[in-house]
């Protein structure tokens, strides 16, 4: 209605112009083109999409120009972890000769934008909850080069950086731990610390109700083993939020191997998990615990806190991780494994990162005894009568 009203004003100023004067005043034609193209402006700019604009050379023009801490509180990871992180991807492209695969399009073609800016886009989507078309804007390049980017990124970086990044520790570092923790706390064999977390995710279109989870929330679980650094060194992730720790630890490969890699060392857990010879948990609280269990469930407790810690950095340093809003639950998978490497690489770079989220208080399910070899479980109740009774004297 405001266009017609518009056009004919417009009209009426021609029709005016046109019959009082016969005049070739550039003035009066001035006043009847000029409304003219307006009117037809008016109605191209509903008509037609403008063209997305896009902020070009956003690397070099602006990130080139972060401090320190400005760099670290958009991307989460400081320069060192990045140039880290470039050389081991050039590295393996190197040996590998797949340098391609990180440049790739949908189309199968070469990428124009630069391997920095593809690097740059993938952190950013880690460290944030931006969208796709937001990051492709911001780095100026289009909404299908960001998205191919960032999953070339986690594709690659589950494919050869996983091995190389998430490490048991060798002999030598075990004996190290044990000794640190024994030296800390008294507590004698402590290799490193399991526990699972829930990573939040949009509702899967298929199985979608197995993913809700005790939190009312769907979520996949992430089951890792932490050394005393905050470090990795074991991860197994994918089982649909509604599995309770046990049954995840269960199908785990981590249940077969880990007599063979704990040796006569052990993981400390929560009661989610089975006591057994190389995983140790708290007594079960029934009301009449003697002063040596209480005290050992503390020491036990208080030692334990390191793999809450680890999750909450995680979380905190890779925004990304606290809601997966994909639609492929293995890209969902593979997002939270390539968190997880990136974690370790941080770490190895020492790239400190305080903003930790809260500990979560997620329900354990006690497991059913039945389920687990009983020597070791026999062993394990020895074991860890024995812990805490030498704890009780120290």
């Amino acid at each position: 209605m405001e266009n017609r009203k518009y056009i004919a004003k417009v009209a009426f100023l021609s029709v005016f112009f046109d019959d009082s004067s016969d005049s070739d005043d550039s003035e009066e034609d001035d006043l009847v083109v000029y409304p003219l193209s307006l009117a037809s402006s008016s109605l191209k700019w509903q008509n037609i999409p403008r063209e997305r604009h896009r902020q070009k050379k956003y690397t070099r023009n602006v990130v080139s120009h972060f401090h320190l801490d400005e760099f670290k509180t958009f991307f989460r990871v400081d320069r060192v972890s990045v140039q880290g992180l470039k050389e081991k991807i050039s590295s393996i492209c190197t040996q590998q000769n797949i340098s391609g695969i990180l440049c790739r399009t949908s189309t199968g073609g070469s990428a124009q934008t630069p391997l920095e800016d593809r690097l740059l886009m993938f952190l950013w989507y880690m460290a944030s909850l931006d969208k796709y078309a937001a990051i492709a804007d911001r780095f100026g390049t289009s909404e299908s080069t960001a998205l191919y980017a960032i999953h070339n990124f986690i594709t690659f970086i589950n494919d050869y950086l996983l091995d190389a990044v998430i490490l048991w520790p060798t002999p030598p570092e075990m004996q190290e731990i044990k000794d640190m923790y024994f030296e800390l706390k008294g507590f004698p064999g402590i290799i490193g610390f399991i526990d699972g977390t829930h990573i939040p995710i949009k509702r899967p279109s298929e199985r979608g109700i197995d993913y809700y989870n005790r939190k009312d929330f769907y979520s996949i679980v992430l089951q890792a083993v932490v050394r005393e650094d905050l470090r990795f060194i074991d991860i197994f992730a994918g089982f649909p939020g509604k599995v309770h720790d046990a049954r995840v630890f269960r199908h785990s490969k981590l249940f077969d191997n880990g007599p063979e890699l704990c040796g006569d060392g052990h993981l400390l857990g929560d009661s989610a998990y089975p006591n057994l010879s190389w995983l140790l948990t708290p007594f079960r609280d029934n009301g009449h615990l003697t002063e040596v269990q209480t005290h050992y469930n503390y020491t036990h407790s208080s030692i334990r806190s390191t793999v809450e810690r680890a999750f909450g950095l995680l979380k905190g340093r890779f925004t990304r991780l606290k809601y997966l809003d994909q639609n492929d639950t293995k890209l969902m998978v593979k997002t939270i494994v390539t968190g997880c490497i990136l974690h370790n690489i941080c770490i190895l770079n020492n790239d400190d990162f305080q903003d930790m989220m809260t500990d979560e208080q997620v329900p354990q399910v006690m497991p059913s005894a039945g389920e687990y070899d009983q020597a070791l479980m026999n062993r394990g109740s020895l074991k860890r009568l024995q812990i805490a009774r030498a704890l009780s004297h120290i």
